[in-house]
């Protein structure tokens, strides 16, 4: 008998693969082996001790089946005993343990495949028998996909909001950089996790450097604004403090696209009454009411200086050329820290680059004005431009009717001017000069045959603005402006109602310097520092009734003749006011926010403390009152489409010249304050369709109001103890231009309340209007042709009514009895207008003929109530009837 062999090694397989791509269920196979090596060597002693040089080794494995009825989630383990001949083949499989049936015949048929190299026995290749444990596990894997795109985006015309081609997307610090498709879009992959500088340039464009946070496993999706680069600044400008956009609560909206809308006869500005939070003004006034604050709550600036008005009487037009501004932008409330002195909204205008070469411009003529504009460029590093406009609507309408429509209907009356001039004076420095004029003149009457029926009320009201604007951005990519300016406003008004007169007229100086400073502390943090001074010297002189003209809370009715308490005086105030502020927007990832703090230090003098009685010396008064404003806004990119919105601050507004008037006012009144805070949500539907949702709420204190006494002390005809609150929401859903059309919804629900003493109830503010709504669209029809439509809703705003009246006999006049203060309104507004254009070429000029239809209905819209001599009838004044502004403009 052959001797036994001895025990050989044990030996230990392990094998894995994988069916599929990405977390694919796969067979493991792997083999623990004891194997006792049987030598069959005849013909040797049998003491004789055989040892294994070498044990077998798997070079080749196969991969068992699994079992097809075998559930997905199923395991097994199968033992076998392989059988390797000397040649390394497999020589015959044996189940020692089994898994299963199934699970058996699937092992047996994968190892009868496998191939071993042989195990050697004294160094000669030998017969063997392992034992093989194979398992069928499920493992899963994650299989690579290649470059995955963690870093996204798209890039738009900050103003036209189209999206950009072209454009340069750089990533500096990895020395990456890509262009942007024809949808404005780019992308990049695999970007290493942490903060990247990104910038964005390309021709006709600012080149700006933003910040971008990229998160493990995330993708970052953002949407960029760009702005276009005003003709002459150099090509490689670079903003590090960014001027890119970021979402906000703000409105802006494209001088382009403004032009177009219905309603607006071609005036950009005028699209700030179509925008969310903005109450109707009155025909004739041009006011703006913003979240239901009175008209001089607002703040308008157009280069960062202060005007007084907007619009012309009657809110036909703009009193600023809009060819030369490129964007205008309203923020309701709950504005930075760069500004102040306003407790309402605020709207800011920037005006446009000028062409830097050849010479244009255009003439235009309607029915309401005719205007021009002429812009040259005298150097390559100066260009200049200027505009006028003057009002010739009541000549027209005197042409149409034999009536004096005057008589029914407030006719504006106005002109304006303006002078821009540009200078290049370094690589990255400019210098804008400018000149800003604008007079307005507006009646409203209701004629008698008797002198003393006579209800007459005309205004006339002008400024004048020169400033200067200088900009520069330093090698460090930080930059600065400085902006002083110098300005005249005059108003003068005078009211016939009855036998006596009554005439207010105010002469104001007011001059300002504003100057900031901006630089990029942080990859994540930016910071502004400011001074914004301003000042105003105004002469004033008042004459008749202490009733007339009307404040705001006042309880009367249009062309009530005043009372038989008459005064004069005259007196000179004066405000200055130098505010520093400074404000960080910090980015921390989807969460911004902008802190900030603004101190304004208000001294304030006048000629006269008391009233003149006698041959009383003048006592003059100065003194100083500092308000601290701490402003928060916050936004969070809670999805990529979604963001949350919310900000709020203290806001201090000083006294009005004319209400320090010892006789009529109060020389102690100091300035008004107001808390404003806000909180909203922006929604992207599509690429270009958005709807934005937003709540407020405004808390008013030390408003100026009437004594409640008969006979008040001596300089104290007004009181600060009036307060009032604001508070309601605003919706906008808005289709930016895509395929010809654009146009946007606006409803806003506006509750504004004013209590003139502590112990009076709360009551309406004269302004108030419940809800505003508007509709509107305007569609490209090719060749040239545009056509567009408005619908535009109002709430009357409050009045008094008048329950009877009864007749005095000293004054030989009849007398109201009203009823609960602002308990009735006027009636609802409501209006349709439409506008058709045609742009064509006629020998090289760009030439635009334009129909412009409001009130297309011939709606009566009552804009006032009027009574007769004994209050026993009323009726309305009405706002326009139909208007037909049928215009064109030629482009030289």
């Amino acid at each position: 008998e052959p001797p036994r062999a001895r025990p050989g090694p044990i030996i230990d397989r392990c094998r894995t693969s994988c069916f599929d791509r990405l977390f694919e269920r796969h067979l493991t196979g792997f083999a623990v082996a004891l194997a006792l090596v049987a030598i069959l060597a005849s013909g040797r002693p049998a003491h004789a001790q055989l040892l294994v040089t070498r044990p077998p080794r798997l070079v080749h494995f196969v991969e068992a089946t699994r079992p097809a009825d075998a559930a997905p989630e199923a395991t097994a383990t199968v033992v076998l005993a392989i059988d390797i001949a000397a040649d390394g083949s497999v020589a015959d499989v044996r189940v020692q343990a089994s898994g299963g049936p199934a699970w058996d015949a699937a092992a047996i048929a994968a190892a009868r495949q496998f191939t071993f190299e042989p195990a050697e026995v004294d160094n000669q290749p030998a017969p063997v028998t392992i034992t093989y444990r194979y398992a069928f596990t499920v493992v899963e894997k994650i299989v690579s996909l290649g470059p995955q795109v963690n870093f996204e985006g798209v890039v738009v015309d900050r103003f036209q909001k189209k999206p950009l081609a072209g454009v340069k997307i750089a990533i500096k610090d990895l020395q990456l950089d890509t262009l942007t498709d024809e949808a404005g879009a780019f992308a990049f992959t695999d970007l290493p996790v942490g903060t990247h500088q990104v910038e964005l340039s390309g021709p006709g464009l600012v080149t700006v450097t933003t910040d971008e946070e990229i998160a493990a496993r995330q993708k970052r999706t953002v949407k960029y604004y760009a702005e276009p680069r005003d003709e002459g600044i150099d090509d490689e400008q670079v903003v590090k403090a960014t001027r890119i956009k970021k979402e906000t609560a703000s409105v802006s909206i494209r001088t382009e696209e403004a032009r177009k809308v219905p309603g607006t006869s071609g005036d950009t500005l005028k699209v700030v009454q179509n925008l969310p939070g903005v109450g109707r003004s009155s025909f004739g006034s041009g006011q703006l009411i913003v979240w239901g604050a009175a008209p001089n709550e607002t703040r308008v600036f157009v280069d960062g200086v202060d005007i007084p008005a907007l619009y012309h009487g009657g809110g036909l037009r703009s009193t600023i050329n809009s060819d030369l501004i490129r964007s205008i932008e309203l923020l309701p409330g709950a504005f930075g820290a760069e500004y102040g002195r306003g407790i309402g909204g605020l709207v800011k205008a920037e005006t446009r680059g000028l062409p830097g070469a050849g010479t244009h411009g255009y003439v235009a003529l309607d029915a309401i004005d005719a205007s021009a504009l002429v812009s040259t460029a005298v150097s390559s590093t100066a260009r200049i431009a200027v505009a006028a406009r003057r009002s010739h609507l009541a000549a027209v309408l005197s042409q149409l009717t034999s009536e004096d429509v005057g008589d029914f209907v407030p006719i504006p009356q106005y002109y304006d001017a303006q002078v821009l001039a540009q200078f290049d004076l370094g690589k990255d420095e400019q210098l804008e000069i400018a000149a800003l004029g604008s007079d307005d003149q507006l009646t409203r009457a209701i004629d008698a045959t008797d002198p003393a029926e006579v209800r007459r009320q005309d205004s006339h009201d002008r400024y004048y603005r020169g400033f200067a604007r200088y900009t520069r951005i330093l090698p460090d990519g930080s930059s600065l402006f400085v902006v002083p300016s110098v300005g005249w406003d005059a108003s003068t008004t005078r009211a016939a109602f009855g036998a006596v007169p009554t005439s207010l007229d105010v002469g104001s100086w007011r001059y300002a310097l504003r100057a900031g400073y901006r630089r990029r502390l942080d990859p994540r943090v930016t910071l502004s520092l400011g001074i914004d001074g301003a000042g105003v010297r105004s002469a004033v002189s008042r004459l008749g009734s202490v009733n007339l003209p009307p404040r705001e809370g006042d309880v009367t009715v249009f062309g009530q003749p005043p009372g038989d308490q008459v005064n004069a005086d005259r007196w000179t105030a004066s405000v200055a006011s130098v505010a520093p502020y400074a404000f960080a927007e910090i980015a921390l990832g989807p969460l911004a926010v902008t802190p900030g703090l603004r101190i304004d230090p208000y001294v304030i003098d006048g000629s006269r403390l008391t009233p003149i009685i006698g041959t009383t010396p003048a006592l003059g008064y100065r003194r100083m009152a500092i308000a601290v404003e701490p402003r928060l806004s916050a936004t969070y990119q809670l999805t990529r489409d979604l963001q949350l919105r919310a900000g709020g601050g203290i806001y201090d507004q000083p006294p009005d010249p004319a209400d320090l008037s010892a006789v009529f006012g109060n020389p102690t009144l100091g300035p008004i304050r107001a808390y404003h805070a806000s909180a909203g949500a922006a929604y992207r539907i599509t690429g270009t369709l958005s709807a934005e949702l937003l709540g407020f709420y405004k808390y008013i204190d030390q408003l100026a109001s009437r004594s409640e006494l008969a006979t008040p002390p001596l300089a104290t005809a007004l009181v600060p103890e009036g307060v009032g609150r604001g508070y309601g929401g605003q919706l906008l859903l808005r289709q930016e231009l895509s395929h010809g059309l654009f146009g946007w919804i606006t409803y806003s629900l506006i509750r504004s309340e004013r209590r003139d003493h502590p112990d009076t109830p709360w009551r309406l503010l004269d302004y108030d209007q419940t809800h505003v709504a508007s509709i509107l669209a305007s569609y490209d029809l090719g060749r040239g042709w545009q056509l567009g439509a408005r619908l535009r809703y109002a709430t009357g705003v409050p009045r008094t009514p008048v329950m009877s009246s009864y007749f005095d006999t000293r004054d030989d006049q009849y007398e109201p009895l009203f009823g609960g203060q602002n308990t009735i309104r006027v009636p609802a507004f409501y209006q349709l207008d439409a506008r058709v254009e045609r742009t064509f070429t006629i020998a090289d000029h760009r030439t635009n003929v334009f129909v412009d239809v409001q009130n297309l209905t011939d709606r009566k819209n009552p804009e006032e109530i009027i009574y007769n001599f004994d209050y026993t009838a009323r009726k309305y004044i009405t706002g326009l009837p139909t208007l037909a502004v049928i215009g064109a403009r030629v482009e030289l």
